[in-house]
């Protein structure tokens, strides 16, 4: 073959090189027909698209893009996935400052009766002082007595009206803190829960080392 011969060939397998590299996308349309092109076909612009290698093997498949229900459906998943993940994490700060902070179930109990030890004494003080405004009470009664028949003076009517406002206020303490009490009880209990749960699963208490004598 001359030169110039084998010049025109190679020219020619330079211009069949595109069309050798062409790309085929494969789909199939809302009536059921399987259509091919070059490029992905407009027909399945809401369907997944194939694009075929030169020996008809998957090279990718080209996705449709996603409506606006879709893409609200993937974004509450993502967050979804998201908040789970955060969530546990925080149980397992939550489980490790656990098994950090009691070594045996006889500390919980004993932080919790510490806990509720406090506020019994808040109780109890309160229940004296409403036994004062109680016996209080009483003596205004028996004031009041010699005012049945008569116009009760105004100093006696605002020191009942005085001693009622202290016994609300020291019955409502007494209920605020019976409630709190019900709270700790509750959360103790929670945790001595979660605590024997990670310990069966295996895992190790923070053992303190005991002060030296």
């Amino acid at each position: 073959m001359r030169p110039a011969s084998r010049v025109l060939v190679g020219m020619a397998l330079l211009l069949a090189l595109p069309s050798l590299r062409a790309q085929l996308y494969v789909c199939t349309d809302a009536r059921g027909r399987t259509i091919t092109g070059d490029r992905p076909p407009p027909e399945c612009a809401d369907r997944p698209v194939r694009e075929l290698r030169s020996d008809g093997s998957v090279r990718r498949v080209i996705e449709p893009p996603l409506t606006p229900e879709q893409k609200a459906a993937r974004e509450a998943e993502a967050k979804r996935q998201r908040e789970e993940a955060e969530r546990q994490r925080a149980q397992m700060r939550r489980d490790l400052a656990l098994l950090e902070t009691y070594a045996s179930e006889t500390e919980i109990e004993e932080t919790r009766n510490r806990a509720l030890g406090s506020r019994q004494q808040l109780i109890d003080r309160a229940v004296q002082r409403l036994a004062e405004h109680q016996r209080e009470k009483k003596k205004l009664d028996n004031e009041a007595e010699f005012y049945a028949k008569r116009q009760m003076p105004d100093k006696l009517k605002r020191a009942f009206e005085a001693n009622a406002a202290l016994m609300r206020s020291e019955q409502k303490i007494i209920d605020d803190v019976r409630a709190d009490m019900d709270r700790v009880n509750a959360r103790f209990d929670a945790e001595l829960k979660r605590w024997r749960e990670l310990v069966s699963a295996g895992a190790q208490p923070v053992q303190r080392s005991s002060p030296s004598n």
